[in-house]
């Protein structure tokens, strides 16, 4: 490979970059978390279980079994510990679990179980996942999960307490993504001419989905009613653009996509330029989107997919009813994935040539030996 050629091999992250960036991360996503947890819901510790029994519930057309427990908890109040009694009929647990209580809306100075704590399991398969893509990538693995500990930091710290005040969903969504972008591009591939060629290449593909979502989820006339929206909406003091919600939403699910290809596609102008010198113009731009047309099919898929597995329960339950075609097509939240899976494909077909374009007029036409 020549001396002038460091697009591809070399352009690795600096050490102290990589360590401000994980600095920053970690600050973000501490101060997002720090907020206790709200009045109404109080952590606790169970310390005995008293008694066990099955009961019998009717559900639907068929009876359900489950099993209730009485526990002694050791709860925080105030400054002080104390032990309360709880009755479980949320799901079993045992003693030194932690387990999360909420006021109960029948009975004063009473608690019910609201969730179950599961950190233990959670930090078990974290820890498996990073050591499998240490293992897997080594370095270039270990700055990619810093660049999703980025993402995260940005998304907690910075979007959702944004979005949460009333600002803009399509500002915030638009401008976190590219400020997501540029440490994650980074850290993947250094600062060179394929990491620039893919951050151009995501960014306008961007900007073209956000105004195709913008166009298309008003003329179907979303409501943005959904149950999750319509808690959303009652438990803030301000204001939510559910509308915009949707939208901002599309424009996130979008940017790993884009993110993949256009970082794939820079990385494969590049290669075929270096392997072959005679590669340039449109036979580069033709041979890398042989690669490309492949990569669309595989991604397109896999969006498909994602979103159907992610909607499956709902789906599910639509079919049963056995409604025509035109009705199920046509529900809200059946339309609101349609259009989101359509609408970040396409911002794919764009993000393929645009990105492998990008990255061809920035090859030399020659090398200087």
């Amino acid at each position: 490979m020549p001396d002038n050629y460091p697009e591809h091999e070399k352009g690795k992250p600096n050490i102290y970059a990589v360590l401000i960036i994980l600095a920053l991360s970690l600050a973000g996503i501490m101060f997002a978390f720090s907020k206790p947890l709200g009045k109404d819901i109080i952590s606790g510790r169970v310390m005995q279980v008293l008694a066990e029994r099955e009961i019998t519930l009717n559900v639907g057309n068929m009876d359900k079994i489950v099993k209730e427990q009485d526990l002694r908890v050791e709860i925080m109040s105030g400054k002080e510990k104390k032990e309360i009694q709880v009755l479980n009929d949320y799901k079993p647990v045992a003693k030194g679990d932690k387990i999360f209580l909420r006021g109960s809306v029948f009975r004063d100075n009473e608690w019910d179980i609201d969730n179950v704590s599961r950190v233990k399991q959670l930090v078990t398969l974290l820890i498996f996942f990073v050591a499998l893509v240490i293992f897997t990538s080594g370095f270039k693995g270990f700055y990619s999960l810093i660049g999703l500990l980025f993402t995260f930091a940005v998304i907690f710290a910075f979007m959702v307490p944004q979005i949460l005040e009333g600002a803009s969903p399509v500002t915030i969504g638009t401008s976190g993504a590219a400020l997501v972008l540029i440490p994650a591009l980074y850290l993947s591939y250094g600062f060179n001419k394929k990491s620039i060629a893919a951050f151009l290449g995501i960014i306008i593909s961007l900007v073209f989905v956000g105004l195709a979502s913008n166009y298309f989820i008003n003329s179907l006339g979303f409501t943005g009613a959904g149950e999750a929206s319509l808690y959303l909406d009652m438990a803030t003091k301000n204001s939510i653009n559910l509308i915009g919600l949707i939208i901002a939403g599309i424009i996130i699910a979008a940017v790993g996509v884009l993110d993949d290809v256009a970082a794939i596609q820079a990385s494969v102008v590049f290669s075929l330029s270096s392997a072959n010198p005679n590669l340039r113009g449109f036979k580069l731009f033709k041979e890398a989107m042989l690669v490309g047309k492949d990569h669309i099919g595989a991604v397109v898929n896999t969006l498909v997919l994602a979103y159907t597995g992610a909607s499956l329960p709902l789906i599910l339950l639509l079919y049963i009813q056995r409604a025509p075609l035109e009705y199920f097509v046509s529900l809200e939240a059946v339309a609101e994935e349609i259009a989101r899976t359509l609408i970040s494909s396409s911002g794919l077909l764009l993000a393929v040539p645009l990105t492998t374009l990008i990255a061809t007029f920035m090859i030399k036409e020659t090398y200087v030996k």
